[in-house]
């Protein structure tokens, strides 16, 4: 239930209005961490209808594996959705695309579509993304949308409070890493290999802003496969510089800022992520 979750107020207010009214298709965008899926489940289960959840995929070993962080909603399985809703259903179905930290093919948005323009009765989708600029226009204009806030700061250290973690150094790791995301704070503490990651990419940041040329080369090369990470890399770049702003307001932060905004979309449109992080940093 939507009570049962985190969620900044005004989210909170919005969800709720769309109990009883959810659209014929409705996209759920957040930060990640903020919780896109778990209001997406809540929202479904107030219709009653099953579970039904749509996960990314990408090839491995020659075979399509749900991979959340590197994977995307594929065409075939937006075919076989085709053919489950094809026909009219006497009960509520929700079918939840969940995108992972990516989006959905091109060709899958496209098949997508079809969908979207012939609308059933008791039925409805939901699209959960992080990336709601790389859905096609014609999806984002035949849906209506939700953008998840980030929960303010009492709720981030409410969340961090009755997770009973008592270490010092991993609250305030958590506080700064998942400031304003419910969701991303939890994984975190219940996954300590997760977690190390995650403070790894942390301090790659900092190395990125304060380290030398050579070192900046180094962590350019060593995210070069990893397309969500780089990403991360430079959220957490630009989190870190708006903090220093706080403090020593400067042009050329801002400026920094920006262009690291760049780098993030040329990255997540397919841009070659050693090059594009090379040429951001030199």
């Amino acid at each position: 239930m939507l009570n049962d979750l985190v969620l900044h107020e005004r989210t909170l207010i919005l969800a709720e209005k769309l109990i009883g009214n959810l659209p014929h298709a409705l996209i759920i965008d957040g930060p990640v961490g903020t919780g896109v899926l778990a209001v997406a489940k809540a929202l479904s289960h107030s219709t009653g209808s099953p579970e039904m959840i749509i996960q990314p995929k990408k090839s491995q070993s020659g075979q399509m594996v749900v991979d959340e962080k590197e994977g995307s909603i594929i065409i075939e399985d937006i075919r076989q959705l085709y053919e489950q809703t094809r026909t009219r259903q006497p009960q509520t179905h929700v079918y939840i695309l969940d995108t992972g930290e990516r989006s959905m093919t091109i060709a899958a948005q496209n098949a997508f579509l079809k969908l979207l323009e012939e609308p059933r009765p008791n039925l409805h989708f939901i699209i959960t993304t992080h990336q709601f600029d790389q859905l096609l226009p014609t999806i984002r204009s035949r849906s209506q949308r939700l953008s998840l806030l980030p929960v303010n700061n009492q709720q981030t250290m409410d969340i961090i409070n009755k997770l009973n973690i008592d270490d010092a150094t991993t609250r305030t790791r958590l506080a700064f890493v998942g400031k304003g995301r419910p969701a991303l704070i939890k994984r975190l503490a219940a996954d300590k290999a997760a977690y190390d990651a995650r403070v790894q990419i942390m301090s790659d940041a900092k190395t990125m802003i304060g380290g030398t040329k050579y070192e900046k080369l180094v962590i350019a090369h060593k995210y070069r496969d990893n397309r969500a990470n780089a990403v991360t890399l430079l959220d957490d770049i630009n989190h870190q510089l708006q903090t220093l702003i706080q403090t020593r307001p400067d042009q050329a932060l801002v400026r920094d800022i920006a262009i690291h905004l760049e780098t993030r979309q040329k990255i997540l449109s397919g841009g070659n992520i050693r090059l594009q992080l090379a040429a951001d940093m030199l």
